[in-house]
């Protein structure tokens, strides 16, 4: 067959099942976003997410081409079109309805909430090209113009809510209410309502969550956060099992989660479930009035039994009646990957791995080399549980030297408490910016680590978080509110390959342990920078691991360390940046944001040392006085979203 003849053949194709196929299409996207939106939030998969994000930008573009095709339909007879045109009608509405996407996603990133408004006049213009078809299809005399009306109630309230939904995440007019203010009396009353019974403690726990989400709500801008929420000890956590503990934040999250990714936010409220009766009334009036329409013609028309099993797709909620039941079911699914990313700064094939040549001139071109070589070999490793009590049992530790005040150290709690301030190496690791802290304390950790082999809960929680800050500083760089953290990551490599590249592993170890090691002198980059001129990558990571080898209790100080960048890293990262990630699995950082959220006093915080990591905009005391006015003047209200 020649080329005229596939072009002919594909013309022909096009013409008699174009409608029909891009329906499918559409129908398959939905279908995907159905089973797959939901689950993203537990998923870490590149390739699952790139599906998601082709099947929720092809539903819209394909809905929009099919009615685009069906406004020129041909119809033979205007004043008495035929049944397959009247159905080709049902056709558009079928798409209307695509167009209001899945209860499980209405946004695929959290950028789609703000278009919320912009999404009014694309529906608006499309339920007017809806209309224009349904007349051009409309016959008095086929009982199949009749399903219009309902299939056109149910098209209209999905798409209305799907705007709805977009529109109700950010609200610039929101704020705490006296409603909201005397919610804590009900939430109270029925919380202690519950009788003193085991069966009981999940849905207790469900319940504290979702109060301690509804005074943070951190999707809403200008949300103030509950100011009595410290002092509700009913409320509390404290003396929570660290795996009940994150089993808390894991449902708080979850809440963010459906309210900024799914139809949640107004599913369950009073408009949102008249909505849903009605489409569902509307819905099956329409589909048992098209069976008895064709009742004769349902197993012989293709066309016919193909549009029929479109609009199949409604997917019925099922309400449990046994509250305990449901709970327990509810706290066994999975809310997150329950997983952390790790990334060795040791590891000989991100110092050393080489591309092949072609790949590597393209990712020249691109100067996207080293980022992906850092996604190659990064990987995940399942949270265990002394890793949960690790992060819990050191946070309570720095609870004591915080004292409700906003997180702004990251190490100088640790070593207050461990009375070992004198020491130098220790000190000078933590008071440099933060990407370098990272660095140092990461190099040290893995090299005590070899020199001691240690197997303590403590040894193998610093490990775990020592890898996991070096792939949020590789991959995930604004979690830290970090800008330059390539620059000063590429110069740590720069300075480590020709130091490992003639060396035993051993020899290595054995150099920066010793402090008669001698390690070569500072590179010079190629492309000197401000940011890293004068640092001495090795000679810092050296004097560290000898001042930590000649303490007993090294590894409880190294765990306390991390721990402590970790809260800080949280606390200082964007609410952006977090709502962000939970499509992507989430990140252990999240939940140790969450934690610090409800036990940081807003209205009592201080002006942070160090606001963001890397700089110090406020130098002196006197030339910062007016800022820090500024500052305390408008902590109430904004402190939690600069932070």
């Amino acid at each position: 067959m020649g080329l005229v003849s596939w072009i002919s053949f594909l013309k022909g194709l096009w013409a008699a099942w174009g409608i029909q196929l891009l329906v499918a299409a559409s129908v398959a996207c939905k279908i995907v976003l159905a089973i797959l939106g939901s689950r993203r939030k537990y998923m870490t998969s590149i390739s699952i997410n790139l599906v998601i994000w082709a099947a929720y930008l092809l539903l819209s573009y394909l809905a929009t081409i099919a009615l685009g095709k069906l406004t020129v339909i041909r119809i033979d007879n205007p004043e008495n079109p035929g049944y397959d045109v009247v159905l080709q009608g049902l056709m558009a509405l079928l798409l209307l309805m695509q167009l209001g996407y899945t209860d499980s996603i209405t946004a695929y990133a959290v950028e789609d909430n703000r278009l919320g408004l912009r999404q009014i006049l694309n529906i608006g213009a499309t339920v007017g090209v809806v209309v224009w078809i349904l007349i051009r299809c409309w016959n008095s005399l086929s009982p199949v113009s009749s399903l219009y009306f309902p299939l056109s109630v149910v098209g209209i309230i999905q798409s209305v809510g799907w705007v709805w939904a977009l529109q109700s995440v950010y609200d610039e007019n929101s704020s705490v209410t006296t409603e909201d203010m005397s919610e804590e009396a009900g939430i109270k009353k029925v919380f202690e309502g519950f009788p003193e019974d085991e069966k009981y403690t999940s849905t207790k726990d469900i319940l504290k969550a979702y109060y301690r989400f509804d005074c943070l709500k951190p999707h809403l801008v200008n949300w103030l956060y509950h100011p009595q929420f410290i002092s509700r000890e009913w409320m509390s956590i404290e003396g929570y099992p660290a795996n009940r503990a994150f089993n808390m934040t894991e449902i708080e999250l979850n809440f963010m989660f459906d309210v900024l990714y799914t139809k949640a936010p107004i599913l369950y409220t009073k408009r949102g479930l008249i909505g849903r009766f009605i489409s569902f009334f509307c819905l099956a009036s329409a589909l048992c009035g098209f069976a008895v329409i064709f009742k004769n013609a349902f197993l012989i028309d293709m066309y016919i039994t193909c549009t029929y099993a479109w609009h199949m797709h409604l997917k019925v909620p099922l309400v449990l009646r046994l509250l305990p039941f449901l709970a327990k079911r509810c706290m066994k699914q999975r809310r997150w990957s329950r997983s952390v990313g790790q990334l060795n700064l040791l590891d000989h094939r991100l110092l050393y791995e080489q591309w092949p040549k072609p790949v590597a001139k393209v990712l020249d071109l691109f100067e996207k080399r080293e980022i992906f070589r850092r996604y190659w070999l990064h990987y995940c490793r399942a949270i265990p549980s002394s890793l949960k009590v690790l992060v819990v049992q050191k946070m309570a530790e720095l609870e004591n030297q915080r004292h409700l005040l906003p997180f702004t150290e990251r190490g100088d709690w640790t070593l207050e408490t461990y009375g070992i301030k004198e020491k130098q190496g220790l000190s000078s690791s933590i008071e440099t910016t933060f990407d370098r802290s990272i660095i140092i304390w990461h190099i040290a950790t893995q090299t005590l680590q070899e020199v001691e082999g240690e197997n303590s809960s403590a040894c193998r929680g610093s490990k775990l978080l020592s890898d996991y800050m070096i792939y949020l500083l590789a991959l995930r760089p604004y979690m830290l509110s970090l800008t330059t953290a390539d620059i000063t990551l590429e110069y740590a490599c720069c300075t480590l390959r020709p130091f490992l590249r003639y060396r035993d592993n051993r020899d290595a170890i054995s150099t920066l342990s010793s402090a008669d090691g001698h390690v070569p002198d500072p590179v010079e980059s190629s492309k000197p920078t401000r940011i890293t001129d004068g640092w001495h990558v090795l000679s810092e990571v050296q004097k560290l691991v000898v001042d930590l080898r000649g303490m007993d209790n090294k590894w409880e100080i190294i765990s306390s360390i991390w721990v402590e960048m970790l809260c800080y890293a949280a606390y200082s990262c964007h609410v952006y940046h977090h709502a962000k990630l939970l499509r992507r699995g989430g990140e252990l950082i999240t939940h140790v944001w969450l934690l610090l959220a409800h036990k940081t006093d807003k209205y009592h915080s201080k002006i942070p040392k160090d606001p963001t990591p890397s700089s110090k905009p406020f130098p002196g005391k006197d030339s910062s006085s007016c800022f820090q006015k500024i500052f305390r003047k408008r902590d109430a209200k904004t402190r939690y979203n600069l932070s």
